[in-house]
């Protein structure tokens, strides 16, 4: 465990290597060790800008979810980088 816990970045494969049965009996465990040191990004919005988010996403989703969350601010940021590379 060790070996990939020192390690700022590190995926399955990783965990695989060392400890095969973490991810076979344990995958949300093994889930949370390969997200938890990621980067988290977090907004406040006005309620306005806020209403119109929710709305687009579920244009775009069909609904306002975890999931698509995560998906439509994914998109956003890829977009953002795209534009500012």
């Amino acid at each position: 465990m060790s070996e990939w816990l020192g390690k700022p970045r590190f995926d399955e494969n990783d965990i695989e290597k060392s400890n095969p049965s973490l991810i076979k009996y344990f995958p949300m465990l093994t889930k949370y060790f390969v997200e938890a040191p990621r980067m988290r990004l977090v907004t406040v919005l006005p309620h306005d800008k806020a209403d119109r988010f929710k709305q687009a996403v579920i244009k775009t989703y069909g609904e306002f979810a975890p999931e698509t969350l995560h998906q439509a601010a994914e998109a956003a940021i890829d977009k953002w980088i795209e534009s500012h590379s």
